[in-house]
């Protein structure tokens, strides 16, 4: 009888059939994942649709990791879950497990784990650079760079992070002031780690305030700015969108131009000034852009390529700048918040200074506990929340939840190691929510795990504590920090207000807008 139905009814057929079929296909998806616990949703949260839609029950999108960061992996019994989406998107492994992380990352090399293609396009968009490469081209781009991490360049971030802030008071009327609010304090970081690193690291000598240009073009700082906020935008908006009468995509399509004008000018210049320049002048240099432009005429398997020269210097001044910035923005908030840490910060300053009214750079590297807050900030909004692998073989991980175990991450999966989800794990962060910053007392800093595990951590790291560091003990030195309240607000619905409201801006995950009140401790 059902036969004879569907022989009759070409469209019931045609149903069944496909019904059939879809069910067949995400059996197999299931199974690809060995029937692993974890989301069952429409999209992939790596798909366009699934981080263009807002995060729902039906769809994680880019935000389920802060906003599930509590409830998620079943309350953190399951160290590893599966998302398989059933309309779009290529099934996922995550882990929340520190343990499984360091397994994985620590023998990245041994194993072979790849860095998807087409997850690293936004650092594609100028050229191959150490954050989207992978093999031998990532270990060239590492042996040349590494050697530009030296003292001296530590030593200038130091002191041009204490010139900039000094800029930073006059410019903004601070330093005549006994009391000041700013409703984003986050702007002021951004623009200070901006500075900072296109001094430090690329060598430009760029300005807290900027004059603007004779000739009509776009400066140099402002098309830093502007390329920083619109990566995404540039990735997926049509070139021929860019000719539309619409002012703020041919704004944002002049601003991409001129800053790749600027960088082979650059580049140009750079070149020529190493030409006339003794080895011991580029040395004391210290810095990350001589150091690509020396490579430029090197053998081609070991030296680089114009594009990669580019392609590295945006991949680092973007990373960096925008990942220390966040990461400072909220060590800020958390320091108005949590007064009693403050004032053991700024304790910490008093005793090390005595009867001197200025740092030195073996102060900063001697302030464990404001290291301590700069991590802690760091640990609750990790300015890189997710590092996604391919693997290109079985690997085994061990497991301790919801049982000690033994899986088989099989050949072709893709592997999001979940920054968010590791480090607010409570088996591993005991109290999680907490702004705790005692908890990195005594640990030493390759165990700092927000900044990675193994070869591929964050080469940078040392850049951005010491001049994140410098910058808050100035700020501390100089400054009592204070939540700024809305009226009838009290401290924990500011908290939930402001810091709980963290998502991707830029390349960087962070706190959105942090409003903080500064009152000078020594008033004039």
């Amino acid at each position: 009888m059902v036969l004879d139905l569907l022989s009759h009814n070409p469209l019931l057929t045609a149903t069944v059939l496909f019904v059939a079929l879809y069910l067949q296909w995400y059996r197999n998806r299931l199974k690809s994942v060995d029937h692993l616990p974890g989301l069952r949703v429409a999209f992939s949260p790596l798909s366009l649709p699934g981080a263009l839609l807002p995060t729902s029950s039906w769809n994680p999108g880019l935000g389920w990791y802060w906003q599930w960061r509590t409830t998620a992996y079943m309350n953190h019994e399951n160290d590893i879950i599966s998302i398989v989406p059933f309309v779009f998107g290529k099934p996922l492994y995550y882990t929340c497990s520190s343990k499984v992380a360091q397994h994985l990352l620590s023998n990245e090399t041994k194993v072979n784990l790849e860095k998807p293609k087409l997850l690293s396009r936004v650092f594609l968009l100028w050229g191959e650079s150490l954050i989207s490469a992978n093999g031998n081209l990532w270990k060239k781009f590492r042996r040349l760079l590494a050697p530009a991490f030296t003292p001296q360049t530590f030593s200038l971030v130091f002191r041009e992070s204490v010139a900039i802030y000094r800029e930073m008071l006059a410019e903004q009327g601070w330093d005549r002031e006994n009391e000041a609010a700013i409703d984003d304090v986050g702007q002021l970081a951004l623009r200070m780690t901006l500075v900072v690193l296109a001094r430090c690291g690329f060598g430009v000598p760029l300005s807290w305030s900027e004059e603007a240009t004779t000739d009509g073009s776009i400066p140099f700082g402002e098309s830093l700015n502007v390329v920083c906020h619109t990566h995404i935008e540039r990735l997926v908006i049509p070139n021929w969108a860019y000719k539309l009468p619409i002012q703020r995509l041919q704004h944002m399509d002049k601003a991409w131009k001129a800053l790749g004008v600027y960088m082979r000018e650059l580049i140009a210049a750079r070149r020529s000034a190493i030409d006339s320049t003794s080895i011991e002048a580029q040395t004391e240099k210290g810095d990350l852009f001589t150091r690509l432009i020396e490579a430029l005429d090197e053998d081609a398997r070991i030296g680089l390529e114009e594009s990669e020269v580019i392609g590295n210097t945006f991949a680092l001044m973007f990373a960096g700048h925008e990942t220390t910035a966040r990461t400072l923005t909220a060590t800020l908030g958390y320091l108005a918040l949590y007064q009693d840490e403050q004032a053991k910060a700024y304790s910490e300053i008093v005793q090390l200074l005595g009867s001197r009214t200025e740092l030195t750079l073996e102060d900063v590297t001697k302030m464990d506990f404001i290291h301590g807050c700069f991590h802690e900030a760091l640990r609750l909004h990790p300015a890189g929340p997710m590092l996604p692998r391919d693997l290109t073989k079985d690997v085994y991980v061990e497991l301790q939840h919801p049982y000690p175990r033994t899986m088989c991450l099989p050949k072709g999966s893709r592997v999001i190691i979940d920054m968010i989800g590791i480090h607010h794990n409570p088996h591993t962060f005991p109290e999680p929510e907490r702004f705790k910053p005692s908890r990195w007392e005594g640990v030493p800093e390759h165990e700092v795990t927000m900044f990675g595990w193994g070869p591929r951590a964050c080469i940078g790291r040392k850049f951005a504590t010491t001049e994140a560091v410098t910058v808050l003990a100035l700020f501390l030195r100089d400054w009592m920090l204070e939540v700024a309240l809305e009226p009838g607000e009290t401290i924990q619905t500011y908290q939930e207000r402001v810091m709980g409201q963290s998502r991707l801006l830029g390349l960087a995950f962070g706190v959105e807008t942090v409003p903080i009140k500064f009152c000078r401790r020594h008033p004039l």
